[in-house]
Formats: C-alpha cells, structure tokens, sequence
C-alpha cells in the first residue's frame, strides 16, 4: 500500500495550497519511488534475492502482487478474519527488513515495497529457534552467547559490551506479536528490525544483542527497541 502518497492538484493554484497540501499529506513511500514501482516493484538491488527471516531468498520471478494476498497496512488488517492478533511483515518469515535507511523492506513472497508494520494472507509465522544443546531453555536469558557474539557490531554498528548489558527481564523482552498484541509494542516492530540486534552468525537461527544479555530470537522486542536508523 502507498496510503498518504498523493498526486498534482491540477487546478489553479497560487502555491500556497500545494504547501498546505504538502504539510498536511506526507507520502509515505521512499522519495523518488512512484506508487506503482511501490506496490509492485522492482526493489532495490540489496532486496531483489536477498534471504528473509525465516531464510527464504527471494526469486523476483516467483512472486505475488500484493492485490492477491489481501495485502494491508496493519489497521485494517486488524478487520480481517484471517488476521492474528500481534502479527505484522516485521515477524512474519517472509520479511526482508529495511537494508538502506528508508523505512521499507520487502517479502520473499509479495511483490514491491513493504513496510513493517503491514500484514498479509499468507502470513507466516517465525518458528521459535531450537534451544542449543547443552542447555535449557531457562539459562537462554542470562547465558554467555557464543564467541562470535560477545563483542560483535549490531546491525546499526554498536559494538556489543559484555560487561554492560541489561537483563532480559529489566527490558521486558518478549515475542513481538504478543508485544504488539497487547499495545506495548508498536506494530512493526520486532528485535529483526532494532538498531541493538546481532543477526545469526553461527547457523542456529538465535541472534544477540548490543543491549541486551542472553539469546535474543529475531521475532523477539524489548522496551529498548530502537530503529536501525533516525531516518525509519
């Protein structure tokens, strides 16, 4: 959807109207991107085959028009009866989160720009990562993450400090559509899309956090949720 985006007024005007206009009605797709090349394409390069979150990589040549799978933004989603409570693109395996600062991401699944905050038909649930072996799924918030974690950059650039990091619990870290669900979150948001968050390194699907202790699932949110960037 490009709700917001709007086009020339046609009619006289002296340009104090197109101001107002431009105050009042503020498109809500990249600059320079056209409503039809938002809803059905092409993305940018970094998104054309990239893999999702549920690591599926998306073919351009396999995919869905939005118009198909009752694609909408998260409101109005909320009206339709195969909508679950909570979900939205930012934990759905499909997603391919925001790569270049400009708000939007894209689907595996679903042609053109989408943002976080949108839901679809075929929506598909993240499954929550296996526990690792030789632990239990209670040591997983207050556990050292592997090696290639401890200090490792997130994915706004934050240098993770083992030495300065808060509890899982004093943040409120939970999964995102249960977050969204009951209005602590905001829909669109989850720990895949937060300026804190290390992405799986090792294969195990768990990521880490520049924040935060303990393993950290890609459809997880917390109270310290941050954009990748000031611009989102």
């Amino acid at each position: 959807m490009m709700a917001g985006c709007t086009g020339s007024n046609g009619g006289d005007s002296d340009g104090e109207d197109d101001e107002s206009e431009s105050e009042g009605e503020e498109s809500e797709g990249p600059e320079g991107v056209s409503e039809e090349e938002f809803e059905q394409g092409p993305v940018p390069d970094e998104y054309a085959t990239a893999m999702s979150l549920g690591k599926e990589e998306r073919d351009p040549e396999g995919l869905s028009p939005k118009t198909e799978v009752d694609f909408s933004e998260y409101e109005e989603a909320e009206e339709n009866s195969a909508h679950q409570p909570g979900a939205c693109c930012a934990n759905c395996a499909d997603y391919i989160p925001d790569k270049n600062g400009d708000k939007f991401g894209a689907c595996a699944e679903v042609e053109g720009y989408v943002d976080g905050e949108d839901w679809c038909a075929i929506y598909e649930e993240l499954p929550e990562p296996a526990v690792p072996e030789g632990m239990s799924e209670d040591e997983l918030a207050t556990a050292a993450v592997p090696d290639e974690y401890s200090t490792a950059t997130s994915q706004a650039g934050e240098e993770r400090d083992p030495d300065n990091l808060q509890s899982q619990e004093s943040v409120g870290l939970t999964e995102s559509a249960d977050a969204i669900a009951d209005g602590t979150a905001q829909p669109g948001q989850s720990c895949g899309n937060c300026a804190d968050y290390i992405p799986d390194k090792n294969g195990d699907t768990w990521g880490a956090c520049a924040a935060v202790e303990g393993y950290i699932a890609v459809e997880d949110w917390c109270s310290v949720w941050e954009p990748v960037s000031e611009d989102l």
